[in-house]
């Protein structure tokens, strides 16, 4: 990252924190149908249970522990967000995602996401302007796709944070989670895709740090386009 950014977003405002964005905390102590939710969400999302695997609640309850009801519980609660779909039997399967389902979510988020990253630009603090400069910092110097695209959803989420909306937030954090995975394909389907995400993520944080909401909404529109094509093209064949 060039710096220039550096210099923009520490003449923005002052007592910036040093330390890194750490994503959202993860619940502790959680018993039940929380934690199973918990650790399958994670795996859902990460690509460690592919789409399409079937989840066995009677099989998921013995590795847990925990009561089949319970496990049915967090299944449910997970098909409600969109992770799996239900059978009659009580078990899930994993959703794949379709090229039409892909173009359905970013449709969505670029109607959404501009005006997160235009009420960042109104109403973001320097603490936030700095988190989210250190993060580009980190993805720019990363060459793991799967690690690239954590800190693609922690710029996201500081964006998205900034603009104080949780309903907002909530519903974007969502539909990131839904294509996380296919974001990380994006990566290794288009080599130069890393590169040019990251100069479309300094375009945002530029327009954020200069207080310029429809320059914000602009960029992220125009960056989110260039992801679908991406992902577009991983989903051909």
């Amino acid at each position: 990252m060039r710096r220039s950014i550096y210099a923009m977003a520490r003449r923005s405002g002052s007592g910036a924190s040093s330390r890194p964005y750490p994503g959202p905390a993860a619940p502790r102590g959680q018993d039940g149908p929380k934690r199973v939710k918990l650790v399958l969400h994670r795996a859902i999302v990460s690509g460690t249970i592919p789409g399409g695997t079937r989840l066995v609640r009677a099989s998921i309850a013995r590795e847990f522990g925990a009561d089949p009801r319970q496990v049915r519980d967090a299944l449910r609660e997970l098909a409600a967000e969109g992770f799996v779909r239900m059978e009659e039997t009580g078990d899930a399967v994993v959703r794949e995602l379709c090229r039409s389902d892909l173009e359905d979510i970013y449709q969505v988020r670029m109607l959404l996401e501009p005006l997160a990253a235009a009420r960042a630009a109104s109403l973001a603090s320097q603490d936030d302007v700095m988190r989210a400069v250190r993060v580009l910092a980190a993805m720019e110097s990363e060459t793991d796709a799967s690690r690239w695209a954590d800190y693609n959803s922690s710029f996201h989420r500081v964006i998205d944070e900034s603009g104080s909306s949780p309903r907002l937030v909530a519903i974007l954090e969502n539909l990131r989670e839904l294509s996380a995975c296919y974001v990380r394909h994006s990566i290794l389907a288009v080599p130069d895709r890393a590169d040019r995400a990251n100069a479309e993520h300094e375009e945002i944080m530029r327009a954020v740090i200069a207080r310029d909401p429809v320059a914000a909404a602009d960029a992220m529109f125009r960056h989110l386009d260039g992801t679908l094509s991406a992902l577009t093209i991983r989903c051909r064949g």
